[in-house]
């Protein structure tokens, strides 16, 4: 009788595990620009290949390709790299030997120079398979892409929710389980991604510039997301930060992690990174999105956040914004709840937001909501995302912020409208400028392995 119970009791175990896929390999489409679409591709074996083609049977060869693979694991990453038509509709094939072993359609990315449509996500615990129908109901919004802005896998926690020490291994492994575990990466229809990583894909809970792993924790990191090959409109900048030129629109993801201090009284991007930040805002005057993990305006509770950690760093780092005409949205996750702050208009002499989105699927906490002096509107009740629809015109940025539970429950809608002088003359600028100005180095081919 002991042993049936025994099986019964491994039976039930086995079924709170996330379920992994078999019948598909785990893609995930990043940097998608006007010349580019990269991917990134979970295999067990090196013997694929992969090829896009378009409704006519055009056929596109890879214009660089790597595996990166880890001796301890049975798993690698394929990295592919494809210069293709963006006005086409395009399916990846995935073969071995002769034999198409997978295909999807992969997305166009943005379509129309002055809109663009964004999914915002953070916190994707694959622990909360439950929840995993969220997949389902965000692709049905139609995002042009998908930002992951932080906790994208939960490295340290266990699947018993219990903090466990990173090494390499483990988050190699960690990043294996969330890939094989997320539908997202399983969909018939490709949604291009860009991410950046908050403490839990970085490998330690509150991590610093001081975790000992960081250097292994960026590799692993560039191998599983797709935007560190790509040349057209995605400028590196440091650590796993960098700008993404979408149309009229720039996207600054910021790595707030690998430099941040231990210290209260120390730096919380590093010197460098917030230089490079305010150099390219001054470069172009275009609308931004300013992107990390944790809030940037947090001194309301006691979680980490920019001004709550290293409160002296983040009056500098208002200061400097103050001086810039570039207009810009601050957009961060890890809250474990979503909300729109708005600023008043002499904090940095324009109008200016917060927009928080958290979780995905991980826990919420109803009965938690400190309060908040810049808050519009917030949901702390259940996993949910943002979607935000963006329009450059006649000197205004115009936004529609959309917020969605697992089955499309609408929590929160708000329409902003910011006037910015001169944006227009500005775009033009800007358009004349990247008009020619080619990054992109022709034919590379390489295969790469580490281990």
């Amino acid at each position: 009788m002991k042993y049936i119970v025994l099986l019964l009791l491994l039976v039930a175990s086995c079924a709170q595990l996330p379920q992994k896929h078999s019948d598909k390999y785990s893609i995930l489409q990043g940097v998608t620009n006007t010349k580019e679409v990269e991917f990134s591709v979970l295999a067990d074996t090196e013997n694929l290949r992969f090829e896009l083609r378009d409704a006519t049977g055009e056929i596109i060869q890879p214009d660089e390709t790597k595996i990166v693979t880890r001796s301890f694991s049975k798993w690698m990453v394929h990295k592919i790299v494809f210069v293709r038509d963006a006005q086409k509709d395009y399916n990846l094939y995935v073969y071995e030997g002769d034999k198409i072993v997978d295909q999807r359609l992969i997305g166009r990315g943005q379509k129309e120079q002055t809109r663009l449509r964004l999914a915002v996500a953070s916190c994707m615990s694959d622990h909360f398979d439950k929840d995993f129908k969220i997949w389902d109901t965000l692709a049905g919004k139609n995002p042009e892409y998908l930002l992951m802005i932080g906790d994208n896998v939960y490295a340290d926690i266990t699947e018993h929710s219990t903090i466990q020490a990173v090494d390499p291994e483990i988050l190699w492994k960690r990043y294996v389980d969330t890939r094989l575990a997320l539908p997202v990466f399983f969909q018939k229809k490709l949604i291009p991604v860009h991410a950046t990583w908050d403490d839990h894909d970085y490998g330690i809970n509150d991590g610093n510039s001081k975790y000992g792993y960081k250097k292994e924790a960026k590799e692993i990191f560039d191998a599983f997301f797709a935007q560190d090959m790509s040349d057209d409109d995605y400028y590196k900048g440091h650590g796993v930060g960098g700008m993404l030129s979408l149309g009229d629109f720039n996207l600054y993801f910021l790595d707030g992690r690998t430099f941040r201090s231990e210290s209260r009284d120390g730096t919380h991007l590093g010197l460098d990174q917030t230089a490079w930040l305010i150099s390219k805002l001054r470069e172009e005057s275009t609308p931004s999105f300013i992107i990390k993990g944790d809030q940037f305006f947090g001194g309301y509770h006691k979680f980490e956040s920019f001004e709550g950690s290293h409160p002296n760093d983040f009056q500098q780092f208002v200061n400097e914004l103050k001086k810039i005409n570039t207009p810009f949205i601050f957009l961060s996750g890890d809250r474990h709840m979503s909300e729109i702050m708005q600023f008043p208009r002499g904090m940095f002499g324009k109008p200016s937001f917060e927009i928080t989105s958290s979780p995905i699927h991980s826990k919420v906490y109803p009965d938690r909501l400190d309060e908040n002096p810049w808050r519009v509107v917030s949901e702390n009740a259940h996993q949910n995302f943002t979607i935000i629809d963006n329009l450059a015109q006649n000197d205004h940025w115009f936004l529609e912020i959309e917020n969605f539970g697992v089955n499309g429950e609408p929590y929160f809608r708000r329409e902003v409208a910011v006037f910015i002088k001169d944006l227009q003359n500005n775009l033009n600028e800007v358009r004349k400028r990247r008009v020619g100005k080619r990054r992109y180095k022709k034919v590379r081919v390489k295969r790469f392995k580490r281990r």
